[in-house]
């Protein structure tokens, strides 16, 4: 009981530690974040985040996961009680155009890690682990969908890659040009090309019949 408190605590801990982060790195740029600024905001000792973080690596790594994590965990959220393909599919589509996925307020900090991925091996790897687990996430999802059993595994993966992108365009372009960009019609269009396209494939596969 004294050993699931105290990770309990532990874990509090670092999200604690990790949500100062995240604001300090928004207000002042990834880099230019000091664990000192950071354990401030926290309210902590800096001597608490060594503790809890080997060192600086680590907390940008552990602090990528936790953004993004919470961003797939939402999404699971949305769908998880659906069990309509149809409306599930469509609610995926919606949750990734919408602002619970598109958190313009984290923009800054979503190029900061994207430019130190270049520099930090660890970071990089960190990052494609992510887009790994969303691109398996989709293709999963599309697996489930109506009218997609037409499509090759490999086909849905590029789809998921595409996904990917589109959402991640979206976020870029709503960013630097909100007042042109409308997220809901970009989820809609998107949504009826991939319906079009599976419709394609299963002409296809009944022609070859």
């Amino acid at each position: 009981m004294a050993k699931r408190g105290r990770k309990s605590i532990a874990k509090e801990r670092r999200a604690q530690i990790l949500d100062a982060f995240r604001t300090c790195a928004v207000r002042s740029g990834l880099e230019k974040a000091s664990l000192r600024e950071v354990a401030e905001e926290a309210g902590l000792p800096v001597s608490n985040l060594h503790h809890f973080f080997k060192n600086r690596e680590e907390m940008v790594s552990e602090l990528e996961k936790w953004i993004i994590g919470g961003v797939i965990e939402d999404l699971a959220d949305e769908f998880r009680d659906e069990e309509d393909p149809h409306r599930r599919f469509r609610k995926i589509i919606e949750f990734l155009f919408s602002p619970r996925a598109q958190k313009l307020e984290d923009g800054s900090l979503y190029y900061d890690l994207w430019s130190l991925a270049h520099r930090s091996k660890t970071l990089r790897r960190t990052l494609r682990d992510q887009i790994r687990e969303e691109r398996e996430l989709f293709v999963e999802e599309l697996l489930r969908a109506d009218g997609f059993s037409a499509i090759s595994k490999p086909e849905m993966k590029e789809i998921a890659n595409i996904m990917i992108a589109l959402v991640e365009g979206t976020f870029y372009v709503l960013d630097m040009d909100g007042e042109n960009v409308s997220p809901k019609r970009m989820a809609r269009i998107t949504r009826r090309f991939l319906q079009l396209y599976a419709e394609e494939k299963m002409r296809e596969r009944t022609a070859e019949e």
